[in-house]
């Protein structure tokens, strides 16, 4: 018994961290708009701040490395590449 095949626990949290954003976000527009409609309601302000922090939090811990895409391999074939020494060892 374990995780299921396939199961990466990095990236569950990296998507875990995606929604907190998502719905922070919503959550912090929901009090633009009471706010606009002059009735303020800062329990939105203050679970949107709470569910941000811990979105950004766990994407944090991973950083997703994608494979070149080879956009900008032109500027790798115009920088010039160091030489070596071969007199040292």
């Amino acid at each position: 018994m374990g995780a299921p095949q396939g199961f990466d626990r990095n990236d569950f949290l990296y998507r875990i961290g995606t929604f907190f954003l998502l719905v922070g976000i919503g959550l912090l527009v929901f009090f633009l708009l009471s706010e606009a409609a002059g009735k303020v309601t800062f329990s939105y302000f203050c679970w949107s701040t709470i569910l941000l922090i811990l979105g950004f939090a766990f994407r944090a811990r991973l950083k997703r490395s994608g494979k070149p895409t080879g956009r900008f391999s032109i500027f790798k074939m115009l920088k010039p590449k160091p030489k070596e020494d071969k007199g040292k060892k």
